[in-house]
C-alpha cells in the first residue's frame, strides 16, 4: 500500500470530518464507526456480531489477549432525562449479562461502556451506576470504566496517516485549478432533486469576504478553500447564466444546508463553524472525489460571499 502523507491542514480536516461523525452518528453508524477506528488501531480487536436469537451476549466488541470488552451506547442526545435513565440501566444490565457469558469463555479485566456523548460529558447517574458495579466484591478484579467521544478521538489521533484516510474518507484540502462542467452538472443535479422542506428570505446585504471569515471564526484552512474556490466565480457565472434558475434553487438548498449543519452542531462546540463548514461540504457532495468537492467548494465560496451561508457580520 502507498503510504499517504497528510498536510498539517490534512491533517486538521480529517479532525474536523471525525467530529462531523460523532454529532451525525447515532445507533449502528456509530458501533459500526467504532468498530472501523478500534479495528485499525488493534489488530487483536474482534467486533461481535449478533447471531439468531441469542444475540451477542451483551459484547459489542472484545480484544481477548487483555480480556478487554467494549459494549456501545449512541443515543440521539445524551442529555434527556429518559436517555440517561435508559443509559444507567443499561450500563448495569449489559455488565451483568457479559459477565455470566463471556467471564467464562475469556476472563474480563477490563470492561468499557462506550457512550457517544457528542463531547456533552457523561451524566452523573451513568458515573453513579459505574461506581455501584465497582463497588460489587464479584467484580472487584475488572476495571469498569466509560469511553467517550473524546476518548475515541484520542485513539484516532494516533492512527497513520493512511488509516485516518480510510476511516474519513476522502480529504478536500485542494480545489481543482480549472472547474469540471461535468462534475459540477453532477452536483447541481444532486441538489436540484433534493427535496427543499423549508424557505429563506433573501439576504439583502453583501458584506466584505475578510470580514465574514473573521466573523464566523473560520480557520485559516476553510479561508483558504473559499478564497481559492472564489477564483472560479466567473467560470460558474457562466454556468449559470446557461442553466436559467439554477442559481435561485442552489441558494435555496445551501441555505438549508447551513440551517441544518446549525442544528447539527451545536455553537459551544470546538471549531464549531468549521464543522458546519465540511457538513455542508460533504451533505452537498454526492460523491467524494476531487472534481465533485471542487465543485461544491467553488459553489460554497460563491453563496458564502452572497451571505447565504454563514452568518452576515453584524
Amino acid at each position: 500500500m502507498e503510504m499517504i502523507i497528510l498536510n498539517k491542514g490534512e491533517q486538521y480536516i480529517a479532525k474536523i470530518i471525525f467530529r462531523n461523525r460523532i454529532y451525525e452518528y447515532i445507533g449502528q453508524q456509530f458501533e459500526d464507526f467504532f468498530v472501523a477506528i478500534m479495528t485499525k488501531i488493534n489488530s487483536n480487536f474482534q467486533p461481535v456480531k449478533a447471531y439468531g436469537n441469542i444475540g451477542d451476549k451483551k459484547n459489542d466488541g472484545f480484544d481477548q489477549t487483555t480480556g478487554t470488552y467494549y459494549q456501545i451506547f449512541s443515543p440521539e442526545d445524551i442529555t434527556k432525562p429518559k436517555t440517561i435513565s435508559e443509559a444507567a440501566n443499561k450500563l448495569e444490565k449489559d455488565f451483568i449479562g457479559l459477565f455470566e457469558y463471556w467471564n467464562k469463555i475469556c476472563q474480563i479485566k477490563q470492561y468499557y461502556f462506550v457512550i457517544n456523548d457528542k463531547y456533552k460529558g457523561v451524566p452523573a447517574p451513568i458515573i453513579e451506576k459505574l461506581s455501584e458495579l465497582r463497588a460489587n466484591p464479584l467484580y472487584k478484579n475488572i476495571n469498569i470504566a466509560i469511553f467517550s467521544a473524546k476518548d475515541l478521538e484520542s485513539i484516532f489521533d494516533k492512527l497513520d496517516e493512511n488509516a485516518k484516510q480510510d476511516v474519513v474518507g476522502f480529504i478536500p484540502d485542494n480545489i481543482s485549478p480549472i472547474i469540471e462542467f461535468d462534475a459540477l452538472n453532477e452536483v447541481v443535479s444532486y441538489l436540484v432533486n433534493t427535496e427543499l422542506r423549508t424557505f429563506f428570505p433573501d439576504s439583502l446585504v453583501v458584506p466584505d469576504f475578510d470580514e465574514k471569515i473573521i466573523f464566523n471564526n473560520l480557520s485559516n484552512v476553510v479561508n483558504h478553500l473559499l478564497v481559492v474556490g472564489s477564483y472560479q466565480e466567473g467560470r460558474l457565472l457562466q454556468y449559470f447564466n446557461e442553466t436559467p434558475g439554477t442559481k435561485e434553487i442552489l441558494q435555496k438548498r445551501f441555505r438549508l444546508l447551513y440551517e441544518q449543519a446549525k442544528v447539527a452542531v451545536p455553537n459551544d462546540v470546538e471549531d464549531s463553524a468549521d464543522c458546519r463548514f465540511f457538513y455542508i461540504l460533504e451533505q452537498a457532495s454526492p460523491r467524494k472525489t476531487l472534481s465533485i468537492c471542487s465543485s461544491v467548494l467553488v459553489l460554497m465560496a460563491y453563496y458564502f460571499s452572497s451571505c447565504d451561508i454563514f452568518e452576515e457580520p453584524q
